[in-house]
């Protein structure tokens, strides 16, 4: 039987569209402030968002009728008609923001446009309002959100783990943070400051987030076109791993994802860094409100434009510009001292001199019977018969390497193709587990400490698990701002490794292990198994074809690698001799 929905139920589900998460409230509010024409906003969380998240601002502010309307579906003051969606300025326009958060959440909102001193508050439990008062207050508007979803259990019940929500948190506010960087913002956790960011110009912005150390890796782009403006800076190829951290792409100062963008970003680096590197880039991109459509996605990150591939050339050209401009070419010295001796008006100038033999005459007969001897053919003597079928060495195709991603090789009855990546996956997987699980620690201590540079909520994850990586032999303090000093690694790991594993382990979320099915040694077992099997980068050897081959038959699971993924196929001879009837 079909019958209508309750009004409750619609809203719940449409809420479940914007607010998907904490961060989804996060960035809505501060969207919401920043329209307001805010140039302050600070952020209060407390448990990961789940208890609380409480956006204050010193924006224009509403007045009492706009209160009582600003919580209701589909209202808003930032279009009038259907034409206004072709020329949005504003980051939030659709009125579903306020009506969403409030309909799953118990909310507050604190608000006042004039200079009276005095705010009218309404408070709003399940889409509805419940109470309405006055307090003191400067202009501009205060909303604080308590018991995300407490009316939606199945939603809350699947929430990641609090490192997990504010790692997302935070992710949105950096993203607001970079593309109004002449904003003030700052954001707090249970009471603990995490960023304090006064207003700055866009490089001032991305050292204070992310450190001073990434100062001498990036390079400036810029470019004017009548179809788009290009600003922001790219990093230096020779800093490009394979993590997908600092992309950040934003649209007339909206952040957007675009795999096919990110793809003319890469194509830039060709030639310049390892094919399997990510590019890492903070590029603003301004083209006129009427060639995009930000309308696709609740979330408002995904983008059309009218113009896409024109687009996709300019970003190409101008980071490949801006790459052989700053880059990277050796500077090629040239003296200017020049070391020629000084010569007199009156001094004699003889003509060069050249040496010559007097016997010797290039169309004299030689004497071809005295000379044929130095022409004599040698026996070619070969190592191997290729043509002998009986008692060959069997390892003149006992494995073949072919493009070093797959070994191909034969058993009595089999021909057998074995994924390499998987293979060693599968090797490194079983050994770290071994050796986390024995509590072996193999650790090698460095002369000189590696600098590595992460967010503050980064430094909280990797700290997390901490004892973990001390039990495979990675020592690491946390020391400055941004900042992890690692002054012990596991033999097995050289530097680039390193950095690669603990972007794996962000990249994963190591610390959201608990909703899996594995403990958390398995599940750091094999991100530092990923990890090193994707390090290899020179051709293998045949010696280290053989040893991968025994060493992966020993495994207690030889035949899926940790992701459950087939590591090799067998084909049968029988069915290799019908192919070739």
């Amino acid at each position: 039987m079909i019958r209508e929905l309750e009004y409750d139920v619609i809203n719940k589900i449409a809420a479940g569209e914007v607010v998907q998460r904490p961060s989804s409230v996060v960035k809505e509010l501060i969207e919401n402030s920043l329209d307001s024409g805010a140039d302050s906003i600070e952020v209060t969380i407390i448990d990961s968002g789940k208890s609380l998240i409480q956006v204050n601002d010193n924006g224009t502010g509403m007045n009492l009728n706009d209160i009582k309307l600003c919580y209701k579906k589909h209202t808003t003051s930032k279009i009038l008609n259907s034409d206004d969606l072709l020329k949005l300025t504003t980051k939030g326009f659709r009125g579903e923001a306020l009506s969403s958060i409030g309909s799953v959440s118990k909310m507050k909102i604190s608000s006042s446009n004039n200079k009276k001193g005095v705010r009218n508050v309404i408070t709003v439990e399940n889409g509805v309002k419940v109470n309405q008062y006055e307090e003191s207050g400067l202009n501009g508007t205060l909303i604080s959100v308590q018991n995300l979803f407490y009316n939606v259990p199945a939603r809350r019940k699947f929430l990641k783990s609090e490192s997990v929500e504010l790692r997302h948190i935070i992710e949105e506010f950096i993203r607001l943070s970079i593309s109004h960087f002449d904003i003030s913002f700052s954001i707090k956790h249970n009471g603990k400051h995490i960023y304090m960011l006064n207003p700055s110009n866009l490089k001032e912005r991305i050292n204070r987030i992310f450190g001073k150390s990434i100062d001498n890796k990036i390079v400036k782009i810029f470019e004017e076109t009548p179809i788009a403006k290009i600003n922001g800076f790219v990093y230096k190829p020779e800093y490009l791993n394979k993590s997908r951290k600092y992309q950040y792409l934003f649209v007339n100062n909206r952040f957007v994802k675009s795999s096919y963008l990110n793809h003319s970003i890469a194509k830039s680096y060709d030639g310049l860094t390892a094919e399997d590197n990510q590019p890492s880039y903070f590029i603003f991109l301004d083209v006129p409100e009427s060639s995009i459509d930000v309308n696709v996605h609740p979330t408002k990150t995904e983008i059309k434009f009218e113009d896409e591939k024109s687009i996709y050339a300019i970003i190409r050209s101008s980071v490949r510009h801006s790459l052989g401009k700053f880059n990277i070419m050796p500077n090629i010295d040239f003296s200017n001292n020049v070391n020629l001796s000084n010569l007199s008006l009156n001094e004699k100038i003889n003509p060069p001199s050249i040496d010559f033999n007097n016997d010797f005459n290039p169309f004299l007969k030689i004497n071809k019977e005295k000379n044929i001897d130095a022409y004599t053919s040698q026996e070619f003597k070969s190592d191997i018969n290729i043509f002998d079928d009986s008692k060959n060495d069997q390892s003149i195709f006992s494995h073949f390497n072919l493009s070093d991603r797959f070994i191909i090789t034969k058993t009595r009855s089999d021909l057998v193709i074995i994924d390499m990546k998987r293979a060693r996956y599968r090797v490194f997987y079983e050994r770290f587990l071994k050796e986390i699980s024995n509590n072996n620690n193999f650790s090698q201590k460095l002369m000189f400490p590696i600098k590595l540079d992460y967010n503050k909520s980064e430094l909280r994850i990797l700290s997390s698990v901490k004892d973990q990586l001390t039990h495979l032999g990675f020592s690491f303090s946390v020391f400055d701002i941004n900042k992890l000093e690692l002054d012990g690694v596991h033999p097995s790991f050289d530097h680039d490794l390193i950095n690669l594993l603990f972007e794996e382990l962000l990249e994963n979320q190591i610390l959201n292990y608990k909703k899996t099915s594995s403990s958390l040694n398995d599940y750091l077992s094999k991100i530092m198994a990923k990890s090193k099997s994707l390090s290899k980068k020179t051709k293998s050897s045949k010696l280290e074809l053989e040893e991968l081959i025994n060493q992966l038959f020993a495994c207690a699971e030889s035949r899926h690698c940790p992701e459950k993924k087939k590591i090799f196929h067998t084909i049968d001879l029988d069915y290799l001799k019908k192919i070739f009837k």
